[in-house]
């Protein structure tokens, strides 16, 4: 089976094409110039050399040898995003060897220079897509034309420009050369510009140019003032202001005055709270995506977003205020007409457990403390493949009554209070809260396990599911309590034929082991689009989901993230080879709370043997008795002969893996476990050798690993980019795009070493 699907699709055959590509990649990345010679690349159609490169680029096999024959006059598209491995006098050469080239992507290629990018836009002509994020070393003079040199020609035909990360180009650069040297440009990124991005130039992206879609994703310069001073419309239909310190205001004034947004990313703001969504949902009735991930909006929101009638993709997650009864809100029965949703993302909305039966006017909007969001040091990016860490069941907040004080709306209710008696009064100003003190009334009779027994019903999945499940494809519910149980996962099953994307944390206890099994079951059978799985199962027994993870239920997975139970032994060695036998189109695999997998795994799948471990431990004794010896004769004096051993040197070969499980792990590019603390450096260095293709490795919560689990992978891993290791006292880190010199650091000593390949190693 082909090992890429993004090629191939799902439910059709590859075609000629696209087996003969991938083939020949294959050949490229294995055997290099003994079975393919490079010369005869150029002839290759188009499409099919375009092909190729993004096949080798994905792999991080992309290399100087190969790249200067696939530059032909017949290029139209170019992508190198984080291709760091090639040299810049190649690079120097993709303007003059493609002169129709339209699309060009060198995101993160920090080696991309300023002479790379005029080149570019000096000879390709029919240039319209030009993306440099994360090129640090682009400024103004990029964008200009060099002495005695005719105007640059590829910015008159440039429709999108992306210099996010670009901290050297300036403001007067960007208005003066680019804006107005590209007539038709319509899309423009400046994510992470802070220091380029300020007031008057944010007024001017918006309103003047003419735009479609801007990215101004944290640049915290950004206020209110920038946006209630301007008085016209404008044509943005893409809108991105993600952790900005923008307030609801600031949020008022865009909807008012960009009806026409489709797009709309306020995740991270913030001051944003339920006025600006609903000027948002009353103002922009063309909207079909909506960010407001990490704000300070509550349910009440929700009543509003499920009037936006062209909403298509929502993230809510990490709303801490709202709850988990939001999807009773975006499921309403009453309601007329619904949203188109097709991608849902929820993810650890209400973690905090605000619900707790308290009127909301109690509480009242979180108090603003002074300095909170004037500092950018607040706002920290997080990368594509971050993992939220998990929050405790019940923090301490000083905003918030303990959990043990009862705090009830009303006490008319309980018959156990005597009417005669009026109930106790308290205030929030007793209880350490920064809110002025206001009377709350509490019961006095009844035992507070008593009455936080009577809450209102838990929401239910299976109404959001019939409400969309028709043309859901995304649906991320992870650590939203009590709501995925067995009926659940049947709706899911049942009403949603084309989703592909599913995150739930199982219910604890709610459901038998053979039921909840039987649920999943389901879910991998009818759900035959599902690419990515995340199971949290750490509340309850994981047994249920190993036995539905096998083959050939959920047969399209390429990206797996399982959360096992936190009690017992965690994950074990026959659940592990459960789970990833017959796989062979996984690229991710995230897997926490590993405690029973055993330390001699890995080295058996790799089929090395006790034999070869006793001969490897007769080696290393036999070279420290010899060295001990040579030492005792230097001390008494005693003239002896040089003692010199000969070990039998033992070759490394990559055997046949038997194992079908270990064949999956050669196909994964991503890999993380967490947990595992019997693993020592000889498991990672036989798992190096499992992980052949793998570009990002990260180990955490093994405290008997070394720096040589950080060289195994180093050495076993052929396209790594980057490694972490979590160790007991320090955290190893190495990334193919530092400076040649290693470093680490310990919590308890500091100590340094030098190595002859790039990386760096910090805490």
């Amino acid at each position: 089976m082909p090992e890429v699907p993004q090629l191939l699709g799902l439910g059709k055959p590859p075609s000629l094409l696209q087996l003969c590509v991938q083939k020949l990649a294959q050949n490229l990345i294995k055997y290099g110039p003994k079975r393919v010679r490079f010369t005869t690349l150029s002839a290759l159609p188009r499409r099919a050399l375009e092909a190729l490169l993004d096949l080798l680029v994905q792999k991080n096999a992309l290399n100087d040898n190969v790249l200067p024959h696939a530059l032909t006059r017949q290029t139209q598209k170019l992508g190198l995003e984080g291709a760091v491995q090639l040299r810049r006098c190649v690079l120097n050469t993709i303007g003059r060897s493609c002169p129709n080239l339209r699309i060009l992507d060198v995101r993160t290629c920090q080696q991309v220079d300023n002479r790379i990018v005029r080149d570019v836009l000096q000879y390709c002509e029919h240039l319209e897509v030009l993306r440099l994020d994360g090129c640090t070393r682009i400024s103004d003079s990029a964008f200009a034309p060099a002495l005695w040199k005719p105007p640059l020609a590829g910015l008159l035909g440039l429709r999108e420009l992306s210099i996010g990360k670009c901290g050297q180009v300036t403001a007067e650069g960007l208005l003066g050369n680019v804006l107005k040297g590209a007539p038709y440009l319509r899309t423009l990124g400046l994510a992470f510009c802070k220091l380029t991005v300020t007031d008057e130039v944010a007024s001017e992206l918006l309103f003047q140019f003419g735009l479609q879609a801007v990215d101004l994703s944290f640049c915290t310069q950004i206020s209110n003032v920038s946006l209630e001073s301007v008085s016209t419309r404008s044509p943005l239909r893409e809108l991105r202001l993600a952790s900005t310190h923008l307030g609801d205001d600031a949020v008022k004034e865009i909807a008012r005055r960009l009806p026409q947004l489709e797009v709309f990313d306020l995740g991270w703001v913030m001051k944003l709270t339920d006025d600006g969504i609903l000027a948002v949902a009353e103002h922009c009735k063309k909207l079909r995506t909506l960010c407001v991930c990490n704000t300070q909006i509550t349910d009440s929101s929700f009543h509003a977003i499920v009037t936006c009638r062209q909403l298509e993709s929502l993230n809510a997650s990490w709303c801490l205020r709202a709850s988990a009864r939001a999807l009773d809100i975006l499921s309403d029965p009453s309601l007329e007409h619904r949203p188109p949703l097709r991608e849902l993302e929820l993810d650890h909305l209400g973690s905090m457990n605000l619900d707790i039966d308290i009127d909301k006017d109690v509480l009242g909007p979180l108090p603003q403390v002074s300095g909170l969001f004037s500092s950018s040091s607040s706002l920290s990016p997080l990368p594509v493949t971050w993992l939220p860490m998990r929050l405790p069941p019940e923090p301490p907040s000083m905003l918030l009554p303990p959990p043990a004080v009862n705090i009830l709306e009303d006490c008319r209710d309980c018959s156990e209070c005597p009417s005669e008696e009026p109930p106790q009064t308290v205030t929030l100003s007793s209880l350490g809260f920064l809110q002025p003190p206001m009377p709350v009334k509490r019961c006095i009779t009844s035992p507070p396990s008593t009455r936080l027994n009577t809450q209102p019903a838990l929401p239910c999945l299976k109404t959001l599911v019939s409400a969309y499940g028709a043309s859901l494809e995304q649906l991320l519910l992870d650590d939203i309590q009590n709501v995925a149980n067995a009926a659940a996962l049947e709706a899911i099953a049942t009403g949603c034929p084309v989703l592909q994307q599913l995150a739930v944390t199982l219910t604890a206890k709610s459901d038998a082991d053979d039921i909840l099994q039987a649920a999943l079951c389901s879910v991998g059978r009818k759900c035959s689009q599902l690419s990515m799985l995340r199971i949290d199962a750490s509340s309850r027994a994981h047994g249920p989901v190993v036995e539905s993870l096998k083959s050939p239920f959920f047969g399209h997975l390429s990206s797996l993230t399982l959360w096992c139970s936190s009690k017992g032994m965690g994950l074990k060695d026959t659940e592990l080879e459960t789970i990833l036998s017959g796989r062979t189109l996984l690229k991710t695999l995230v897997l926490r709370n590993c405690e029973g997998l055993s330390e001699g795994l890995f080295p058996k799948w790799c089929n090395r043997g006790e034999k070869h471990d006793d001969t490897v431990a007769r080696n290393q004794l036999d070279q420290t008795l010899l060295a001990s010896l040579s030492g005792l004769g230097m001390k008494t004096g005693r003239s002896t002969e040089p003692m010199t051993a000969s070990p039998v040197q033992i070759k490394r070969r990559r055997q046949h893996l038997r194992s079908s499980a270990a064949t999956t792990l050669r196909s994964v590019t991503y890999f993380s476990l967490g947990g595992a603390c019997s693993l020592t450096d000889r498991s990672c260095d036989a798992l190096a050798e499992l992980l052949h293709d793998a570009q990002t490795v990260d180990v955490r919560g093994s405290p008997l690993l070394t720096e040589d689990t950080l060289r195994s992978f180093r050495k076993g891993c052929r396209f790594i980019r980057s490694v972490s290791v979590v160790t007991r006292e320090r955290t190893l880190t190495w990334t193919a795009t530092t400076s040649s010199s290693v470093k680490k650091h310990s919590n308890r000593k500091r100590s340094s070493f030098a190595s002859g390949s790039s990386g760096t190693e910090s805490n």
